[in-house]
Formats: structure tokens, sequence, C-alpha cells
């Protein structure tokens, strides 16, 4: 019956356009899983195939801006008005997906440090041999933030050795819970998200919350399939599947 419903809804948004279409689709690491989860259900709703890349924000905006041609995009709110400015996205189209939050991850079943003030943040990383990140010259967001943090608690240089920088996807707190590294940081939801895990939450003072939208691009060929598929990722039905990958909706 649920995807029966999926179906309808989807045939009900997408008007089911005269030829099947084939979607370009540019996403940061944010919306990995909702799209793997619910690319199947789409194609098989509306008769169109996605074509999707999941990198870094950071290397999504040098591509974009050097020219890479797309239908949909997902990336942060600042990336995204970038390329609004660029004209490089359909201004109008842009549409809230998720919410996005930071912070670090220990094991459930070990010491847990605080992380409530600066100070006692300052403390905890400090306290660490290893810490596992994503590595900001990426331009991923968790490590970008990660190094403005630790500037800003005065412990860069002190912390820049126990570092470790990882270029892949995946979740780090996995990392963690098998005993390979103290800390992890990483978005909320790629925390929250693995058994055995702890998220400890910035403080609020230090918190950066990301929203991540979904646009179409100015120059792609068939703007009905590329709207077809925003609505469904932003519709009612994906909603169920954000909750279940511990994310936020928009």
């Amino acid at each position: 019956m649920i995807r029966i419903a999926i179906v309808a809804t989807v045939l009900a948004v997408a008007g089911m356009t005269a030829q099947a279409a084939e979607i370009k689709v540019i996403s940061a690491n944010g919306m990995r899983e909702v799209i793997a989860e619910t690319q199947a259900r789409f194609e098989a709703a509306s008769g169109h195939r996605l074509a999707v890349t999941v990198v870094e924000t950071g290397a999504i905006r040098k591509r974009v801006l050097d020219g890479e041609a797309f239908d949909v995009i997902m990336v942060p709110r600042n990336v995204s008005d970038e390329f609004v400015k660029a004209q490089r996205i359909v201004g109008d189209s842009q549409t809230a997906l998720i919410r996005v939050n930071f912070g670090l991850a220990v094991r459930a079943d070990g010491p847990q440090p605080d992380t409530g003030t600066p100070e006692a943040l300052r403390k905890t990383f400090l306290a660490a041999k290893r810490v596992l990140i994503t590595d900001p010259a990426t331009g991923g967001i968790s490590g970008v933030h990660l190094m403005e943090v630790l500037n800003t608690l005065g412990i860069a240089e002190a912390m820049k050795d126990r570092l470790v920088p990882n270029r892949g996807s995946g979740h780090h707190a996995e990392r963690v819970v098998k005993g390979e590294a103290d800390l992890a940081v990483q978005a909320e939801h790629e925390i929250r998200c693995v058994p055995g895990a702890r998220f400890l939450d910035y403080p609020k003072d230090l918190q950066r919350t990301i929203v991540f939208v979904g646009s179409i691009g100015a120059a792609t060929a068939d703007t009905t399939a590329a709207k077809a598929y925003l609505d469904f990722v932003t519709g009612p039905q994906v909603a169920p599947i954000i909750k279940a990958k511990c994310l936020l909706p928009g």
C-alpha cells in the first residue's frame, strides 16, 4: 500500500512527461543516503532516469562555476545563492531540503566528555590523541566548520597532528566505535545513525546549522523532468525517509 501511494503521488507531481528523460543530479554528501534510498522509486514511477553525482561541496562549487551542466543540484544555501548570482541555477526554484548541524562522536559505552561550553570543548579536543574529520581541503562543510571552531578556541596549531583527514564518503563515527580514534567530527545525522556511537553537540555559540537546498539548473534541457524530481524529493513521500536517516527537514 505504501509503495502504491508513493507511485500515485509521483505520477501526480510529475504529470508523466511524454518522453522519459535522463536527469543529471549533482549533490553534496548531506543528501547522499536520501537519494540512494529513493532513486529506484522515482525512476519506476516517473519513467525518468537519474544520473547522480555525489561529492563534497567544494568540488561541486568548482565544477559548476567551471561550466558543468546539470538538471538538479543539492548544496548548502550559501553555495546555491552563489550559483544564482552566477546564473547557473533558476533562482526561484530554490527549495529547502534538510537542515544539518555538526558535532562530535564518541563511543556510547565509553567516557562521555563535556562539550557544553567553549572551554569544556577545548579541553575535550586537547585530551584526544586521534580525531577523524572530513578533509577541509575538499570543501566538506563539517571539516571547514571544525577548523573555524579550532581557530576560535585557539587550538588549531595544537590539534594539527591529531587530526586525521578523510577524503572519502562514509561515517567517521563507525571508526570511533571500532576504537580507531578518540573522537570523530561530522554532521549530526552521520553520527546519530551509527550504532554504538553517541552524538555530542557543539556549544550553542559555536554551532552552525546548514540548510541544504535543491534547485533546477539554468541550462537544463528538460525543466519539466527536473521539476518532477525536485518536487518528489521535497514532497511528503520522502519525508519519512529523511527522518529515518536521522536528518532534519529543511
